[in-house]
């Protein structure tokens, strides 16, 4: 085989294994029977401040969550409560919360008609658009839009999340822990990287190798860039 089919071929590969290795870890995910009404009960005790009553979160570095993908959801719940994504107001806030507790609540917020979008950055969008929707494979970034959707609506078989409408300043933060956990940056604390992207513990997946090859910079546009989209 020439060398360049070659190179081609081991870049499909590699392609192909991104994929499986965050589908794997989230199409598995099954979300036990939910009761929203007692959803909406914890969301008022618990999560309405950061997160909003209906989804809609007041503060830019809190995800919106409304109309939100249920398998998403619930497994980030879950991941939350057993630590395998680390954030201390979430581990306090979920901590009397039982695992019904948790697919309610997740059934509520994905119930709720989904956010709407921001206003991103007219100055950088179509450099953004180029990276999103077709990567950049000089330094092996696969195109964000094949798991997260062109317009950035997710996948909610495959339990891939919302990203059209969020936040730019909390997608730039969550970017910046799985670029951190997928360069094996050398950091103080596990809450300083997200690794929950994998099928199982000690594996990287999608986000983290994606995220690893990613500038300052191509973070911050491609963020601003899913505010907006819709």
């Amino acid at each position: 085989m020439k060398p360049a089919k070659k190179a081609t071929l081991a870049k499909l590969t590699l392609a192909s294994g991104i994929g499986l290795a965050s589908f794997s870890a989230y199409a598995a995910v099954t979300v036990p029977t939910y009761d929203i009404e007692a959803g909406k009960a914890i969301v008022e005790a618990n999560c309405a401040a950061c997160h909003g009553l209906d989804g809609m979160s007041p503060v830019p570095t809190q995800p919106n969550l409304g109309g939100q993908n249920i398998k998403y959801l619930y497994k980030q719940l879950v991941d939350f409560k057993t630590k395998a994504r680390r954030n201390g107001i979430m581990e306090a806030q979920l901590a009397g919360l039982t695992q019904q507790d948790l697919a309610n609540l997740a059934g509520y917020y994905a119930s709720r008609t989904p956010w709407t979008p921001g206003y991103g950055n007219k100055a950088t969008v179509a450099e953004a658009t180029k990276l999103y929707l077709g990567g950049d494979k000089t330094r092996g970034v696969i195109p964000c839009s094949g798991c997260h959707d062109p317009k950035g609506a997710g996948n909610a078989y495959a339990g891939f999340p919302r990203l059209g409408g969020q936040h730019a300043a909390y997608l730039a933060t969550q970017l910046k822990l799985f670029r951190a956990a997928g360069r094996e940056d050398d950091v103080s604390s596990d809450t300083e990287v997200r690794t929950n992207d994998s099928a199982k513990a000690g594996d990287k997946g999608t986000t983290q190798m994606v995220a690893s090859r990613l500038s300052v910079r191509d973070i911050k546009i491609l963020s601003e860039y899913l505010s907006a989209l819709h």
